[in-house]
This record gives structure tokens, C-alpha cells and sequence, in this order.
């Protein structure tokens, strides 16, 4: 079975469009812990005390005891890290994934009919950028922006139009 997608970074301008392959299963058993985890509710576990056992959990918390809600949070926290992860690794191990890199203008011309609101969100997070003083790293594939470390929006944004 295929299903396809498509991925834009709007700060960097940036696009491609991607192909799964896996089995049927692989799809449907993704989708099934990913939809269970997502109504799951978020029940705490209770304060009981729970006794940590391995050197780095010990170092990590401090202690040698902790309780059940501190260390587990809730229910829905503790699927997500023992079941969830666990499924999607293992159907991500299962998926093939092709991906063709496309231009951001090319993405938008293509999806933006059917995609409008995540198209205007990104535009709007994007421009509220625009007053942040510093972004290292804008597009680390230029080496001036590399060696300046960090510079102002306003300056990166003008030079990323001027070259397009």
C-alpha cells in the first residue's frame, strides 16, 4: 500500500513531497495506536511510592524514591512512552519512504486550494518572526550566515528576497 504527503518549512522556503510504502497493517496499526493515544485520558497516577532501582534513574531524580505520579505523569503520558513510541518505531522500521524535493512556490501552487488554513497559519507565523532580534542558522547552507552567528529578521528576510 502507498500514501503520500507533502512537508513545507515556510521560514526557509523549502518543499518536497514524499511516498510510503509498507504493507496494509503497517498503515492501520500506526493509525489505530496513534488515534487510542489521542483519546486516551490524561488520569494521574496516584502518589504511591515507587523505589528506583538503576544508578542513572537514581542520579537523575536524585533519590533513591520517588512516586508514581511523579514518575510516570498520567495514563495518557504513560501509553504514549510505552506503547505509542514503542508501535511507531516499529512502523516506521516497516516504511519505505521516497521524497522529492520541490520548490516552496511549486507547493504552494499545488496544495494551498486544499490546504488554506495551514498555508495562512504558516504565513502568519512566519511574519510574527519578524521582530525577533536574533535567528542563527536562517538557511545553513550559505556560509554567511554561518559566521555571523546571529543576525537581525529584518536584514535576512530583505537579503532572502532579493535573492529569489
Amino acid at each position: 500500500m502507498r500514501r503520500w504527503g507533502y512537508g513545507i518549512n515556510s521560514l526557509h522556503k523549502k518543499a518536497h513531497i514524499h511516498v510510503d510504502d509498507a504493507p496494509w497493517w503497517v498503515f492501520a496499526l500506526d493509525d489505530l495506536v496513534e488515534a487510542i493515544c489521542g483519546i486516551i485520558p490524561s488520569i494521574p497516577f496516584p502518589n504511591a511510592k515507587l523505589k528506583l532501582n538503576e544508578p542513572d534513574e537514581i542520579e537523575f531524580h536524585g533519590s533513591h524514591w520517588t512516586t508514581w505520579k511523579q514518575w510516570y505523569g498520567d495514563f495518557n503520558q504513560y501509553f504514549h512512552v510505552h506503547v505509542h513510541c514503542p508501535v511507531f518505531e516499529f512502523c516506521q522500521s516497516k516504511i519505505k519512504t521516497k521524497s522529492v524535493d520541490i520548490t516552496y512556490n511549486q507547493a504552494r501552487e499545488m496544495f494551498y486550494e486544499s490546504d488554506k488554513k495551514f498555508f495562512d497559519q504558516e504565513a502568519e507565523r512566519v511574519e510574527s518572526l519578524a521582530d525577533a532580534v536574533l535567528l542563527p542558522d536562517i538557511e545553513s547552507a550559505h556560509s554567511e550566515y554561518d559566521e555571523t552567528g546571529g543576525r537581525p529578521w529584518e536584514d535576512v528576510k530583505n537579503e532572502i528576497q532579493h535573492k529569489e
